[in-house]
């Protein structure tokens, strides 16, 4: 019985023994920094100031465009029936003024007839301008080199002044946004570069620091308790993706790691 309680007093020992270290190794345990975050884009409105029917869209989906690459065009008809009728007008009036020119030559015209004609072919020049401009807007190019990301428009649909045809994402403007906690956010600078991980295989991507909001945002840990705790606050970071841009989507997750964090021990927070 002496026995017993002796091999159970060994195992109890042994067994507080190994809480203790468990315990201790677990306190001092170092742990690594793994921030997610997501990719977003600058995306623009391919669009238009002028109304119309659209006749035709050259793009899709997917497809790579370069910056002035044709994307839709609109029904430019009647704006062209226009621009004829005042070519011809124009004509008439240039045969008129070349006569009454002459004719003032001769002095058998007033002046005030030579500008009257003079002001008729101005204005309508200036109208004939004005028509070339909404003939060349009716034709949509896209602004930049990019990506057509979403298409908002059909052919055969009308387009309102500033309704986007096609959004066109820019590759170049290309970041990953993090939510940092105020622990770890003296190891990020401005300019700094890290390396990036993905859900992607074998697919990494290097992102330089350009914003740091200046203020914490909200606390990602509150204390359960009032005792021996703190809130964390958050720092918004955002860092520009500068390779693989082609690579990246939209909403796409980046994963930041940075420099183990040695664990506060109990004894530490109260001293």
């Amino acid at each position: 019985m002496n026995k017993m309680l002796k091999y159970t007093g060994l195992i109890v020992i042994a067994l507080a023994m190994f809480s203790a270290c468990t315990e201790k190794n677990d306190s001092e345990t170092q742990k690594v920094p793994r921030y997610m975050g997501y990719i977003e884009n600058t995306q623009l409105n391919v669009t238009t100031r002028m109304p119309g029917k659209i006749t035709a869209i050259y793009v899709d989906e997917g497809d790579t465009v370069k910056e002035s690459q044709k994307v839709a065009q609109l029904d430019t008809r009647e704006i062209l029936a226009n621009r004829k009728a005042m070519t011809a007008q124009l004509a008439n009036i240039l045969k008129n003024k070349r006569r009454l020119e002459n004719l003032f030559t001769a002095g058998a015209v007033s002046q005030q007839k030579v500008d009257m004609i003079e002001t008729q072919y101005e204005v309508l020049m200036n109208k004939i301008n004005a028509l070339d401009t909404k003939i060349e807007d009716m034709t949509i190019t896209s602004p930049i080199d990019g990506i057509v990301n979403v298409k908002i428009l059909e052919v055969g649909q009308m387009m309102p002044p500033g309704m986007p045809v096609v959004i066109v994402t820019d590759p170049k403007g290309t970041w990953a946004r993090f939510s940092v906690p105020e622990t770890c956010i003296n190891q990020i600078n401005l300019g700094q570069v890290f390396d990036l991980e993905t859900n992607i295989p074998d697919l990494t991507l290097k992102g330089k620091v350009i914003s740091i909001l200046p203020m914490a945002t909200f606390a990602t840990h509150t204390p359960t308790t009032l005792r021996d705790d703190r809130d964390i606050r958050s720092f918004d970071v955002k860092l520009k993706i500068i390779d693989n841009q082609m690579q990246c989507k939209p909403g796409m997750s980046a994963f930041l790691t940075l420099k183990p964090i040695e664990k506060i021990s109990d004894n530490k927070k109260k001293n």
